[in-house]
């Protein structure tokens, strides 16, 4: 609530100075594509991160509920378990997380190591679609 009583604050102070309705526009639309080629680029490195995993074998352990606001996923290959590199969203957990031994991807760098299973491997392919997207549409318009 507050937010929006200092945005609208910082609107009639631009309008007394004299600025028209279009400079906001495209400042805030500008934002908006800034915004969203940040997250392409995260996205893109998470591809890239997943390119580099090796496919493997992995016993489904469970969600973790311990780490603060997200849980992840965990799993265990050849004995050791290995932490899903996205947070898992509390969104249908029954049906994405099945428990059964499921193929994974496994990236091992230095002291860390994450998985990526198939709930990551959508997110980051849908991410990248759809932000491509969204960036093509603001480009158009600022």
């Amino acid at each position: 609530m507050e937010l929006l009583v200092i945005v609208a604050m910082a609107l009639v102070l631009l309008f007394m100075l004299g600025y028209t309705l279009w400079p906001i526009v495209s400042g805030v639309l500008f934002l908006a594509l800034m915004f969203a080629i940040f997250c392409e680029l995260f996205f893109a490195v998470s591809g890239l991160l997943w390119l580099f995993a090796r496919r493997r074998k992995a016993k489904y352990l469970g969600l973790s509920e311990d780490e603060g606001p997200a849980s992840f996923a965990w799993y265990e290959i050849d004995g050791e378990e290995y932490r899903n590199i996205f947070p898992t969203d509390a969104f249908m957990r029954r049906i994405l997380y099945r428990k059964e031994e499921v193929h994974v991807r496994l990236l091992k760098l230095r002291k860390h190591a994450w998985t990526f299973d198939r709930v990551t491997t959508l997110v980051i392919g849908l991410g990248l679609a759809s932000f491509a997207v969204i960036i093509v549409l603001l480009s158009t318009l600022v």
